[in-house]
């Protein structure tokens, strides 16, 4: 019976965040033409009007944002918003309980055991994994954007030596950029998941909402030459889902950020920690920031081509190779540890 009530607890916690993330989602849509029309207006009564610093800097950075920069803003601050209620509604910190898959206290009822769910465990080699993970990456994927560069796919920007200026900026961005979300993703979604899902569809699961956040972003594209005045939210969601070639997308953006989700959610299991994948994502972040920097994409007119290589080293399906090629890597890398973390949870 108390089994029964873990596994149904567990099942609705899953069903919690897919609410949240989703509710996230459509409330940030709907806020999103509403700041883009102000922010627009603010820029337009700036040009004739004095505000104070902030303000100024404020109408500036409006007057050149795009819909896709107020989308970035609107949609994080609505979901770190509802992510108290979240905390609540999950019941995290209540009661007595053990420590979770993510270092939370659940309540006694919900706690985990040797079955459900993972603990991250200390790794002594867990900085060595991730820079393991940094190298790994960042090294695949500019060695695939220097053969995309080859094949002309991309051009050397006229500074080719400027992606070297703030590179050390980049780092810290990407960093702390893997830290968050791997914190996020990989410890707390991944940890939930894991109390309710077989491993396959628990890391399936958390890489089906990493890569739709980049499927929802690669549709803001089609809407860059709609008139904010008279843009919905129900318009902005059908030209994120419905204009442009959506299958193309599917298979461009989304494939790459899921596969390679997967590898972080399957990197994070076989370890039990979360140096590795927040190695991976760091690198892989970093090869795309320093590679945008460095290169212009080429228009390809070609409709079969455009599946290949897109406008960037982490879509298309050439990409999608080097995540392949990444995860055979990390399967053999962690086998050792696995087979290790699967022996001492049998002691």
């Amino acid at each position: 019976m108390r089994n029964r009530r873990v596994r149904g607890s567990a099942i609705a916690d899953v069903i919690k965040v897919w609410v949240w993330a989703l509710g996230s989602l459509v409330v940030g849509l709907w806020l999103t033409p509403v700041a883009f029309n102000g922010g627009k207006a603010l820029s337009e009564l700036s040009a004739s009007k004095d505000f104070n610093g902030v303000v100024n800097k404020l109408a500036a950075w409006s007057g050149a944002a795009r819909l896709e920069d107020f989308f970035m803003i609107c949609w994080p601050l609505v979901a770190l918003f509802l992510l108290l209620p979240l905390v609540e509604w999950l019941k995290l910190g209540n009661g007595r309980g053990e420590k979770s898959a993510w270092r939370i206290r659940l309540p006694h009822w919900a706690a985990t055991s040797g079955e459900n769910g993972q603990a991250i465990m200390p790794d002594r080699w867990g900085p060595m994994n991730g820079l393991a993970g940094f190298l790994l990456t960042f090294g695949c994927f500019v060695v695939i954007g220097v053969a995309l560069v080859k094949a002309g796919s991309f051009t050397w920007t006229e500074s080719r030596k400027g992606w070297q200026e703030g590179v050390w900026l980049e780092v810290g961005w990407a960093l702390m950029v893997a830290f968050v979300i791997e914190i996020f993703f990989r410890r707390v979604v991944l940890g939930i998941f894991l109390r309710a899902m077989d491993v396959t569809f628990a890391v399936g699961s958390a890489a089906l909402m990493f890569a739709g956040i980049h499927l929802i972003l690669s549709g803001f594209s089609n809407a860059a030459k709609v008139d904010g005045e008279t843009l919905s939210a129900f318009h902005l969601t059908g030209i994120l889902f419905t204009s442009g070639d959506f299958l193309q997308r599917v298979v461009v953006v989304f494939l790459p950020w899921f596969a390679f989700g997967c590898v972080l959610g399957w990197a994070r299991w076989r370890t039990a920690s979360l140096w590795l994948p927040t190695g991976l994502l760091t690198g892989w972040l970093l090869a795309d920031r320093l590679f945008s920097k460095a290169t212009d994409a080429v228009p390809i007119h070609d409709k079969v081509a455009e599946y290949f290589a897109a406008d960037s080293v982490h879509t298309g399906l050439i990409p999608l190779l080097g995540v392949i090629a990444v995860a055979g890597f990390i399967h053999v890398f962690t086998q050792g540890q696995a087979l290790k973390r699967n022996s001492s949870d049998c002691d």
